[in-house]
């Protein structure tokens, strides 16, 4: 008799893998990465901590949350910091879900979610995007029912672009039942233009409910190293550093955290993301004069509409690699460097 696994696993493995390609394109913009190595300050911390990787790491990330508490204006009892974000969103459906409860979970929207519910033994309601590429916090209430344990916001959401300010944000908190734990993923928080960074921070002095998520992959060009936070109320955050998986954060990892979140790690953040935004809007102008139909962005990408391998095609022969999305009727491609934006560009118009 052959081993039996979850049936939620069974269905995992029953889904389409993504598998590896061949040769790709040389221009990567599929991955929503940073085009820069990490800071010279960071590379300096993680090089030090290479040297002690002989020693555990800090069990408890004492150092790393004070880094991000103190980023944020919080107290470090209410940070979480694990391996990477999307380990967070996993930890978080654990935390509120079993077989026989609900979760709403936008679309299209991070792929995460739906993993995080299932394997959490929770069913769950995809609800559609507005008309501007954003969560549809009508469509998403309504959805919330008797069994609903957690509901998840991409804000900007990914892959479109599309945001909802912090208002929003603040009615549908309101709104909801406070039973319900609301996690606000924010991995692209820093590419904001329409509002400040910080703006929804103080969201979680009104809502216990509440968890923001965020992460140093994109903003500090951390992707490779895996870290990600949570900020929520105390219990909350106890929970999620008492339930996570013992030295999940490394101690390179850590070391990152520290030098990104000082003063010189902030400001060459802030630089860079500076030139991303002002590129996407480069990119936005060029796109618009070209009558290009695309989805305005918040984040570090833009969401092109039309037939997704058409698009495909297009970029990778100006050797662009982007992601495609032909079920949302398009593609996402990534804001780059500028001659890689030229690149884009190029194929398009």
């Amino acid at each position: 008799m052959l081993l039996e696994l979850r049936s939620v696993v069974d269905r995992v493995l029953a889904a389409p893998d993504r598998s590896a390609r061949g040769a790709l394109p040389p221009i990567r913009l599929s991955q929503n990465e940073m085009p820069w190595a990490p800071a010279d300050v960071i590379v300096a911390a993680m090089t030090e901590a290479v040297r002690n990787a002989h020693r555990y790491p800090d069990y408890h990330r004492s150092a790393a949350r004070a880094a991000v508490a103190g980023a944020m204006g919080l107290d470090p009892g209410r940070i979480a910091i694990d391996n990477g974000s999307g380990t967070l969103l996993h930890a978080l459906a654990r935390l509120v879900c079993e077989p026989g409860v609900h979760g709403v979970r936008p679309a299209p929207s991070f792929e995460a979610y739906a993993a995080a519910l299932s394997l959490a033994g929770a069913e769950s309601t995809e609800v559609g995007l507005d008309g501007n590429g954003a969560m549809d916090l009508d469509a998403m209430l309504a959805a919330v029912g008797p069994e609903t344990r957690i509901v998840y916001l991409c804000n900007p959401n990914n892959p479109t672009g599309g945001m909802r300010g912090v208002e929003d944000i603040r009615d549908f908190l309101r709104r909801v039942p406070p039973s319900v734990l609301v996690v606000v993923d924010e991995a692209y928080r820093e590419f904001v233009s329409s509002e400040p960074v910080d703006a929804t921070v103080g969201l979680l002095d009104e809502f216990e409910n509440l968890v923001l998520l965020r992460t140093l992959s994109k903003a500090h060009g951390l992707a490779g190293i895996r870290v990600g936070y949570a900020a929520a109320a105390p219990r909350i955050a106890e929970a999620l550093r008492r339930t996570s998986v013992g030295f999940a954060l490394n101690s390179v990892a850590e070391a990152a955290v520290i030098a990104a979140l000082g003063p010189d790690g902030l400001a060459v953040a802030k630089e860079r993301t500076a030139v991303i935004v002002s590129e996407r809007a480069r990119v936005e102008a060029a796109l618009e004069a070209g009558n290009v139909s695309f989805v305005p962005s918040q984040a570090n990408f833009l969401f092109l509409h039309g037939d997704a391998a058409d698009l495909l095609a297009r970029l990778e022969a100006r050797g662009v690699l982007a992601r495609p999305f032909p079920k949302a009727g398009g593609a996402r491609v990534t804001i780059g460097l500028p001659e890689e934006n030229d690149a884009v560009l190029a194929a398009l118009l």
